[in-house]
């Protein structure tokens, strides 16, 4: 019987990636930060201007292999979900009865970051964090418990991933490591845990050594986005940032499982009754779930509250992964008969209710995210680069990754994208070759534009000028919603 319901959890999971891999396939083109992605992983480097290197390893590995489909990003992110829950599912099963773990993990389905934002953003590091932090806490505790040498090896393996994907991840670290100082000290006296040191350091230690190669270059970013006081942040923010941004995190953490406790409640209305706390049980797992819990979403608004720095809603998506085992387990439901199947059923009829209301989205909206008319736009600038360079062969393209990385995709050229490396030189372009060949640059605002050649302007020559053009378009949706975007852009010709 426990062998048929995690059957037909695994064809849940199954029908869930399936389905929203269908839906996706709809868009129009992929979602910014997946672009991104794709130009990464064609890097070949061991970093990338913005994160460590995995996620872009990962995307442009896929991309290619699946013959530079759109789908290939929407599976892949979906897969990452999937995976995620499947490492939840197991990790619970320590705590819970098998259908309890089973019903945690479902209930996770519903979340707003698991199924808007997975529909909306395609793939990103964050994406990739929601598979691996559920798979770093499973062997983590595994290891603890059973002691053997082949799951520290796991362990230490998958917290490397968790580092080459976002250094977020030091986060859950910490907790995990606060379990190890409260309760289980005697590890620190058992070989296992430095084998799993071991295996994570040799694997990290390609990007070790290419950040120190770099001036630890992926912390400039890290800088740049945390930072209130940058450029075009409004007074209230400088002033008052240092509660608003911790306040707004945490409810955005609360909004985005509102819906899993509300699933939850519906389970404990049919089951009839709810333990409101649990007292018994071993000190360790109990401080074990808090911590990787509860700690990660804390530290993350303790940072901005103690720096006054920017943190986005969107970085805690991996964090509420244990959100249902959180509340199954501190808050127990005494299943009946039904109660299993009735929470299946509850699962299909969130995930159903979802894909139909992102379907009606999609139809609907008219955003440059989901819907940027390419097939217009990218042969009217085709046609412009060829009249002002003689035919040239466009091969690069720089400047606000809404507009670059759409170039680069879906462009007849494929440009090569000149990453952002915010006024510092450019690691990943030959700048002479850049200058050589020409190149397109663009920006949301006409100043943006010379901003956003700064890289290339101690190579220009001296009187050369920017002069920006702008160009505007309009997206409709199928219900006739229009909305009108505009860009700047500026033509940098091949010299001779």
């Amino acid at each position: 019987m426990e062998e048929n319901k995690g059957k037909l959890f695994y064809l849940f999971l199954f029908l869930n990636a399936f389905f929203w891999t269908l839906l996706e396939s709809f868009r129009n083109i992929i979602g910014n930060d997946a672009l991104e992605a794709i130009s990464w992983g064609e890097l070949i480097s061991f970093g990338t201007n913005k994160h460590p290197p995995m996620s872009g390893w990962l995307a442009g590995g896929i991309y290619n292999l699946f013959g530079q489909s759109d789908i290939a990003i929407y599976l892949l992110g979906q897969i990452c979900i999937l995976v995620g829950f499947i490492f939840l599912y197991k990790l619970a099963k320590f705590f819970l009865t098998e259908e309890k773990a089973i019903c945690s993990t479902l209930v996770l389905s519903s979340c707003y970051y698991f199924t808007y934002v997975a529909f909306y953003e395609n793939f990103n590091c964050n994406f990739l964090s929601m598979a691996l932090w559920p798979m770093i806490a499973y062997y983590y505790y595994k290891s603890i418990k059973e002691d053997k040498l082949r799951d520290w090896i796991l362990f230490g393996i998958a917290a490397a991933f968790g580092v080459l994907t976002k250094y977020q991840v030091i986060f859950l670290y910490l907790a995990l490591f606060l379990h190890l100082l409260l309760c289980e000290r005697k590890q620190f006296k058992k070989k296992g845990m430095y084998a799993a040191i071991g295996a994570g350091f040799l694997v990290i230690l390609p990007h070790v050594i290419w950040l120190f190669q770099h001036e630890f270059f992926s912390f400039i970013y890290m800088a740049e986005r945390t930072e209130v006081g940058a450029n075009n942040t409004p007074q209230f923010l400088i002033k008052y940032g240092r509660v608003v941004f911790p306040i707004k995190f945490y409810l955005d953490q609360l909004l985005s499982v509102a819906s899993c406790i509300g699933l939850y409640l519906l389970l404990a209305w049919q089951a009839g009754n709810i333990k409101f706390l649990k007292t018994e049980g071993e000190k360790s797992e109990k401080i074990f779930i808090l911590s990787i819990g509860l700690l990660p979403i804390l530290m993350q608004g303790g940072i901005a509250l103690i720096s006054n720095s920017r943190i986005q809603g969107m970085w805690g998506s991996m964090m509420v992964s244990f959100a249902g085992l959180l509340l199954f387990y501190f808050f127990p439901i005494e299943f009946n008969k039904n109660t299993f199947k009735f929470c299946l059923k509850l699962a299909y009829v969130f995930m159903f209710g979802w894909l139909i209301a992102m379907a009606i989205f999609l139809q609907c909206q008219a955003k440059l995210h989901m819907s940027f008319p390419y097939q217009t736009i990218l042969p009217e600038f085709d046609r412009m680069w060829a009249e002002k360079t003689n035919n040239a062969e466009l091969k690069y393209v720089g400047g606000d990754i809404n507009y670059a990385f759409k170039f680069r995709n879906y462009g007849s050229n494929h440009p090569r994208v000149i990453l952002e490396t915010f006024g510092y030189k450019n690691p990943w372009v030959n700048h002479e070759d850049v200058l050589k060949s020409g190149a397109i640059i663009i920006g949301r605002k006409e100043a943006d534009v010379a901003r956003n050649v700064r890289d290339l302007i101690i190579l220009l020559p001296e009187k050369y000028e920017i002069t920006p053009y702008k160009y505007e378009f309009k997206i409709k949706s199928k219900f006739k919603k229009t909305k009108k975007f505009k860009f700047y852009y500026t033509i940098i010709p091949p010299m001779d």
